[in-house]
């Protein structure tokens, strides 16, 4: 419970890229559920984003948003990042806390902050970095136990999804899903490996990404694969359509291949009543406890032996595991409590 007479005044102070990357959504989800909560929330963000609470805007547009974005000059880019988080320090005086959610530029505005100030670190963060931000007097938040890698930070908090507003299905489903960036790491070549071999259909969804790199990946793993009926390609949609596409699918496949910080489409999916099949990659085993939601392994064959026989899972136990430990008020209400404790300090 809230234990101040007063509303307390965040500023929550979204990535300034879109509003559609991982980030951005947690940024979203955890603004609506603190409102929800009754705090006093002003969301500070690029003008093309929608929310309800109060709004600053960052920049005129959404980095993506931008014409010439992928064509934009380095240093270009990183001043548009570094202007948008700086916002606050002009409006700093109004709030009881300040909330970063970009970690690149946070040591910046940190230093010069005289509010108490909460940063999540939706990155992986080198011991280095953490111990320079700490020294501002900065609290900062982990989102799994695996990303803090045993260094000492304010608090760890799961992200969180807004479970009451998802809708899911019970329903079988009649495909495989892979959702993420189109890069190496994420393991899209892999789960068209395991959905050939299980002889299931499998969308994708994902950003190709403007490197060079991404680019010859897409070209060499994924585009020799795609033949619009079993292995199809279906670009970068919208959350709300990313949601039913993940209600009539049979299971998401996540065979990521280099740790993560969380996995937030594993807790979509399983709001959605879908079922996880995947790697033992970190924070994996951390967040999916229970064989009847997820089914976690390194042997492809296994892995494929599991998306052949997905009437293992239990759509309806997805649903509950996805309400008790990722909704976006189980969130925010571990960070109310790491903001009231923060101002019961001072």
């Amino acid at each position: 419970m809230n234990i101040f007479k007063k509303r307390i005044k965040v500023a929550m102070i979204a990535p300034s890229f879109g509003d559609i990357g991982g980030p951005e959504v947690v940024t979203q989800n955890l603004t609506d559920a603190l409102l929800e909560l009754g705090v006093d929330v002003t969301l500070f963000a690029p003008a093309d984003w929608k929310t309800k609470a109060k709004h600053i805007r960052s920049l005129k547009k959404s980095l993506w948003n931008m014409d010439g974005m992928s064509d934009m000059e380095s240093g270009i880019i990183r001043n548009y990042r570094i202007s948008a988080q700086v916002k606050i320090l002009k409006h700093q005086q109004d709030f009881d806390i300040i909330h970063l959610h970009s970690h690149k530029y946070a040591y910046a505005v940190a230093e010069n902050l005289d509010k108490p100030c909460v940063i999540s670190f939706h990155n992986r963060f080198s011991k280095e970095a953490l111990e320079q931000i700490k020294e501002t007097g900065a609290y900062t938040v982990a989102l799994s136990e695996s990303q803090k890698r045993g260094m000492e930070v304010s608090e760890v908090i799961h992200n969180g999804v807004p479970t009451g507003k998802i809708e899911h299905s019970l329903d079988k489903g009649g495909y495989l899903m892979f959702v993420g960036r189109l890069a190496d790491q994420k393991g899209v070549d892999t789960a068209i490996e395991i959905a050939k071999k299980a002889q299931k259909k499998l969308l994708i969804f994902g950003r190709k990404g403007n490197s060079e790199e991404r680019q010859v990946f897409f070209d060499e793993k994924i585009s020799p694969f795609l033949d619009e009926e079993n292995i199809i390609y279906k670009g970068e949609v919208s959350h709300s359509e990313i949601y039913d596409y993940l209600r009539g699918a049979e299971a998401l496949l996540f065979p990521i291949k280099r740790p993560e910080v969380f996995g937030m489409v594993a807790a979509e999916a399983l709001a959605c009543g879908t079922p996880v099949i995947g790697t033992t990659t970190d924070p994996l085993p951390e967040i999916l406890r229970n064989e009847k939601v997820a089914f976690l392994s390194d042997d492809l064959e296994k892995l494929v032996e599991a998306a052949k026989n997905t009437d293992r899972f239990d759509r309806k136990e997805c649903r509950k595991y996805a309400e008790e430990n990722f909704d976006s008020l189980v969130m925010a209400k571990k960070y109310l409590e790491l903001y009231e404790e923060i101002l019961g300090k001072k």
